[in-house]
Formats: C-alpha cells, structure tokens, sequence
C-alpha cells in the first residue's frame, strides 16, 4: 500500500491560511477597495523567496480572502438610504419559525423588490430576517408577498455578549424587517415538500404534537438543533454539569452518526461480497458514513457547528477513501483550513475554538502521531476489537478528563467559567446520549413512513433515555455550586493554569506529572488583577436601562433592562453574562427603579442566574419577589470606600409609574454620580428644590432617556454632568433621546454619550480617583459595525 505523508512545510501550509484568514477577521475596518487589490499582488512577490518568504504568502493570502469576504458581505447589507423605508418583498421562507404570544419570526429568502408604488427595485438582499406582529401562523417552505419595513442589520454591543449583528451577517441576513398591514400581503404558494426546512419544520413538529413524551425540547434540540423550548432551569443544569454541548448538534452527534453509518455499510459490503467478488467492504461503509453525516447535518439546517463537524468527517472519509494515511494532525489543520474558508468570521464563534481544541488535545493525549488508517487496518481481529467493556468505560472517562484539562483554559479566557463536574458527569451523559437516546430518536424518524408503531417505540426509548440522564444530572446537584469556579483571570494564573495543563497532558511515566493538578488548582485560587475602586457600566439593552455598580468587594444592578421575547431578556443574555466576564461571583443588591417592563423586564432572567442578597424597588409591591425594600425609605450604606444612598422627594399629587423610580447617588471622593431612572419633571423639580441633590455630577444617567418630559432647565442647570449617559434604542420608535434635550446638556457642557451609537458604556476609577473611559462599539470596534 502506498503511504501518502505531508512533509513539514506543506503540513504548515494550511495553518498559515488560517492564520491570515483569523487576522482579517480582527481587524477595526476594512481597507479601502485600491489598498485591497494591491494587497491582492503584492503576496506574489513572496512566493520565489522560499520558506519563511512562503508562510508570509499563505498568511497574505489568507488575510486577502477574508478581507474579501468582508468586503463581499458588506456590499449585500441593505443601503442606508432605504432604513426604516417600505418595501414590498416577494420570497420563501427558510429555516425554523419562531413563535411566541407577541409575534412571528422567520428568514425570508428574497426573490424579488419592489416600491409600495410597484417599481422593481435592485437592491443586493439575499436575506431577511423578519418579524409579523399578530399576524398568521407561518411555516417553512411557503411562499409570501409582504410589506416591510426594513432596517439594516444592528446588535447590542456589549463586553461579554452576544454579537447579534454578527450572527446575522453569519446566517447571510442583510435586512431586517416587520410586516406592515397592506391588502397586497399574500400567501403565494404554500409549503413544498422538497424544502429542507419544511421537513425540518415537520421533524420538529412532529415532536411537539407528541403528548406521551416527557423531555420534547430536548429531543427537538436533539434532532433539528432547535434549542427554543428549553426552560431556563434546563439550559442552567446542563450548564453547570458542563453537558450543554450535548444538546448542541456538532462534533460528537456528527462523528457517532458517521461511525454509525461507516459500520453499516461495512455490514452492507461484507454481504456484497458473498454475490460480488472484488465489491469493497470498506467503500460502501465509507460513502454511508458520509451520507449519514449529511443526512443528520442537513436535520440541523447546516447550522455552524454541524458545518464544522461535517467538514472534518469529509476531511477523513475522502483520505480513507483516496487509500491515503494522512497524519491526524494533518487532518485537523485541513479541517480548520477548510472551515475558515467557508466561514472566515468563525474565529468569534466560541464553539470554533472549543471543538478543535478539545480534538487536539484528544489527538496529543492518545496518540497524535498516528494516522488515520483504511477502515480495513482496523478489524475486528485488531486491539481495539478486545476492548472489554470496561475498558472502553475508563477509555471513555480518560477522555472527558483530558477534554476538560485541556478545555479549561479556552473555558476561562472565553466564558470566565469552568465546572469540575464535567468530567464525572459527560463519563454517564455520552454513552447515554449517544448510545441510547440518538440512535433510537433518529431510528424513529426513518421509520416513521413505513412502521409508525416501530417509531413510537424508537421515540418511547429515546425519551427514557432522557430521564435517566436527568436523573443523573438532578442527582449531581448538590455539588454544582461549589464546583461551578468563575476565577478573575490574570497573567500569574494565566501561565501557572498554562503550566499545569501541559503536565498533565504529557505522556505516563513523565517525572513530576502529578504536579499538573495542583498547578491548575492554585491558578483557580489566585487573585486576579486589582480591581478598581469604582466601576460603573451602562450596558446597551436597546430601549430600557441597566446599569452595573462594582466596587473591589461588591456588586450591585440597577435595573435589568427589557424582555425582548417570551425566551430571551437583557436580565439572562446581557447583564448576566457581563458579571460573569467580570469575575461578579455573587450579587450583593438588585434595584428596580420601577414597573416598566423597559427596566424590569429582564429581573427574572438575573435572579435565575444571581441570587441577590438584597432586592430595592421603586414599587415594591409590583415586585414579585419573597423580599424587596423600598428604596424611597432614604436608606444608605457604604462599600469599601463608596458611598451609596437613595433620594427621595416625595410624590407629585398624581404619581405616575415614571416618578416613583428609584433615585441612586453614589459618591467615590470628590465624585458625584446619580442613577434616576425615568423620573419626570415634577420630581426633578422637586429634588433641586429641597438641596439633597449635589450639583456638578461627574455622570448623570439621563432621566426617562431624555425625553422631552424630562431634564427640565432648572434640572440641567444644577446637575451640570461631566457626561450626561443616555440608554435608548438606536432609532428606536419613541425618539429618544429628544434633540431639545440633548442640545440643553451640551449647551451647558456636558458630553452627551448614547449606548445606541457608542455600545457599553464604561467608568472606572483607580484608587487615586483617576477615571478612565470605554465606549465599547469605539473601542472595540470591528468592522461590522460601519454604519
């Protein structure tokens, strides 16, 4: 048999394009089109100079195709002359629907545009993401004419959370949009059967409408990677057991359905070859392997993780099939290569670095050296086939410990959390998931046209599964808080936790292995960097309010912002995980400044996360809550060397919700700063009129956004902020800020600074009392973000 091997150079050669192709991502913005092309020639110049002159090609050349990627993306985003205008879009829609009691979302694939006058209209959308405020049911595969009003692709940016203006640009979404009440919306054609996300569609419902089943979220999660119907008590348990990843259809699911597919068709050959001689055991077993693998990924809509999954799957199965032994290595740089050039903004997606870690330590742990040998090196007569069961067992926990020494780092750095239950508990949820819960829920999919008895049966057992799986994991939960570690990461711990890891990844019998768990146990216990005396965050939540008080020893919320659907709220998805990038371990106080769903709306998503010692409220009896306090009974306290304290002036004749918030002023030396949430006028008067409130603010959270009635003359004239920190939604439908009042503030000094254009707005002070300033989308800039 010839042996194919990649000599050094070449094996490097796939890592230098990837390399080129992450550093395009990362950069601020984009170079202008005549710079690009001359970047474009200029890598030709490298080639002829060998070696290192070779590897800053490739890196050159990767940089040119994401820089063109980018540059390709942004010329499909819809143009700012057509934001918040009415169009008339004609297409089908694509992917799951989403539905709620408020509205329905799905993507449409755009066919066609035109004006609300009929004229066609060339604009380069490919698709929209869009959203039918009590419209009808809609479903995957129909064909619509519809009215939008269309906006351009826009997220929170905030340190820690999800780039929503991102994803859609990774899901190739150029608009988004609502339905707009027109005679001319119309069903076109309804859903056809040879629709990928049709059938999806009806998988998933297929689920639903089963009464009998216990867990359906999760089977759904399972068979079409549609995660939605996950209850928060859910999506926390496997979190903390660190079992999530199961419930995210990628490597694993992938490579089990391949190997799962590889042995039948193996089983296929072999009875082949009995009528047909010479017919190949291992090629019909290789073409299902692939064929199951697509099979599965095309139930999960090719979502990213599959992709990435998929593509190391055909990576090995077509040198298998090729005769070839490529090193493992090989293999995985190919894979990573071939994954950024599908997808060149992979580099933020935090499962693109966990999945091919945990693969590469696996490879270093087991064996990295050894090729990926024909199917038929590997017989049943080989060492692997005298596996006894419970060696497969310590294998399979050897394997959870080596995934989770070597995740722990890229655990830290990117979600500042690691729990060390994960090991003991993926040893049981793997084989459970993979062996009993997997194999039956697909089995039960195939056989539904033909025995549907045989499916309830297959859906019957895949649903026990689960509940011998949740049992296991309720069982652990007596050890998830203690075992759930959120360390500040700082360079001393970086290279101890870096150090530790490396011995306990090198090969048995190396002197002094043992020393890598204690290295790793004291990185976890180091302190982190010092941390300011003062740090106050307004986080951007679009139209709402949250904002994060930290001193050294304390941490403390001051509204939780809005819920943006029946699954999703800024208290869950947006301050949560800034307190967790922070290194918040616990919450020492939660003030709700009052009602509105705009600053309460996400209270319950923040306490499912943080339980706070202390809950202050506005409206204390609209709270529902075991323990609030009113925050108008003027209570004070200090934390390390801040001040906090509330004020109150009492209520207008007629107090409306607005003027019953919550009234902050928290003092660091000579600094003033006050969080008045969205009192009106009336109170405003009435707080510069007793005296309580300082004059000359260094921060001034803007009342009621800066609505017009709010920050009265009288108001602005006293308070006179440094900077005047505005929260509101960008071009949201209520106009805040009002241009009035943005122009009262800077006619009397004051930088009026607004989270919709600058993102996270962040203060902090040192312990001499010097501030610094972070305007998040300034700051962190990515090339996106061009308005």
């Amino acid at each position: 048999m010839n042996t194919f091997r990649l000599s050094l150079p070449f094996r490097l050669r796939p890592l230098a394009l990837a390399l080129g192709i992450t550093l395009a991502a990362l950069v601020p913005t984009l170079p202008s089109v005549h710079w690009f092309w001359l970047l474009a020639l200029s890598p030709l110049m490298l080639w002829r100079s060998g070696g290192c002159g070779q590897c800053l090609f490739l890196v050159v050349l990767g940089l040119f195709w994401g820089l063109a990627h980018g540059h390709w993306q942004l010329a499909h985003r819809l143009p700012a002359d057509w934001q918040d205008r009415d169009v008339t879009v004609t297409g089908t829609l694509v992917g799951l629907p989403e539905h709620d009691s408020r509205r329905e979302r799905i993507l449409m694939a755009v066919e066609s545009l035109r004006t609300t006058d009929g004229e066609p209209l060339h604009l380069p959308l490919r698709r929209i993401r869009l959203s039918w405020y009590g419209g009808p049911r809609l479903h995957s595969g129909e064909r619509w004419r519809l009215r939008l009003r269309l906006k351009r692709p826009r997220g929170f940016v905030n340190p820690g959370g999800f780039d929503y203006q991102l994803w859609l640009m990774r899901q190739g979404v150029d608009a988004t949009g609502y339905v707009r009440a027109a005679s001319g919306n119309q069903r076109l054609a309804p859903a056809h059967n040879g629709s990928l996300s049709h059938w999806r569609e009806r998988a998933r419902d297929w689920l639903a409408d089963n009464p009998s089943l216990e867990h359906p979220a999760l089977l759904r999660a399972l068979l079409v990677g549609d995660r939605a119907g996950l209850s928060g008590a859910q999506w926390a348990l496997l979190t903390e057991t660190g079992t999530n990843h199961l419930l995210a259809i990628s490597g694993l699911h992938i490579g089990f359905v391949a190997v799962l597919g590889f042995t039948l068709g193996a089983g296929l050959g072999r009875g082949l070859n009995l009528g047909f001689r010479g017919a190949g055991a291992s090629l019909t077993g290789h073409v299902l392997a692939l064929v199951f693998a697509l099979g599965y990924s095309a139930l999960a809509g090719f979502s990213l993780p599959t992709q990435r999954a998929l593509v190391m799957v055909l990576v090995v199965q077509v040198a298998l099939l090729g005769r070839r032994r490529v090193r493992a290595m090989d293999a995985l740089s190919l894979a990573l290569l071939a994954v950024l050039l599908l997808d060149p903004l992979a580099p933020f997606d935090n499962g693109f670095w966990l999945s091919f870690t945990a693969v590469a330590v696996l490879l270093v742990a087991f064996g990295g050296r050894r090729s990926v040998a024909r199917s038929s090196d590997a017989g049943p007569r080989g060492r692997r086939g005298t596996l006894g069961f419970r060696s497969a067992f310590q294998r399979l926990f050897e394997a959870q410990w080596v995934i989770f020494v070597g995740l722990l780092l890229p655990l830290l750095l990117l979600t500042q959390e690691a729990t060390l239950l994960s090991p003991l508990a993926n040893a049981l949820a793997i084989p459970v998931v993979t062996l009993l819960v997997v194999p039956w829920l697909l089995g039960a999919v195939l056989a539904t046209p033909l025995w549907p008895e045989l499916a309830q049966w297959g859906l019957w057992l895949a649903d026990r599964g689960l509940d011998f799986l949740m049992l296991w994991l309720e069982a652990l939960g007596p050890l998830r808080t203690w075992a759930t570690v959120h360390p500040t990461v700082s360079g001393a711990s970086l290279v101890l936790a870096f150090l530790g890891v490396l011995l306990c990844l090198v090969p048995k019998g190396v002197p002094s292995r043992w020393l890598g768990l204690p290295a790793i146990a004291l990185a976890l216990c180091l302190p982190g960097a010092t941390a300011p005396a003062l740090r106050l965050t307004m986080l951007d939540v679009g139209q709402g309010l949250a904002v994060v008080v930290q001193t050294p020893g304390h941490g403390l919320v001051y509204d939780t912002g809005p819920a943006y659907s029946d699954r999703m709220d800024a208290g869950s998805a947006i301050i949560a995980p800034y307190l967790r990038r922070s290194g918040v371990g616990r919450l020492d106080a939660v003030v709700v400044s009052h009602r509105h769903g705009d600053h309460s709306g996400g209270f319950e998503g923040l306490i499912r996360e943080f339980e706070p010692e202390r809950v202050w409220a506005g409206e204390p009896g609209r709270l529902y809550y075991p323990d609030v306090h009113d925050c108008h009974r003027r209570a004070s306290w200090r934390w390390d060397q801040v001040h906090f304290r509330f004020l109150h002036a009492g209520f207008p004749e007629e107090p409306n919700a607005n003027n019953r918030s919550c009234v902050l002023w928290i003092q660091y030396r000579d600094r003033h700063i006050v969080l008045a949430g969205d009192i009106e006028r009336e109170v405003e008067w009435r707080l510069v009129g007793q005296g309580r409130l300082p004059e000359a603010l260094t921060l001034l959270q803007v009342p009621h956004h800066g609505a017009a009635s709010s920050s009265p003359p009288v108001w602005v004239a006293h308070t006179r902020p440094e900077r005047a920190l505005v929260s509101a939604a960008y071009e949201g439908r209520h106009g805040h800020p009002d241009p009035s009042v943005v122009e009262r503030y800077r006619v009397k000094g004051s930088q009026v600074l607004n989270t919709a254009r600058h993102g996270a707005l962040i203060y902090e002070w040192n312990g001499e009392g010097r501030l610094t300033e972070q305007l998040t989308r300034v700051h962190r800039r990515r090339w996106w973000y061009a308005e």
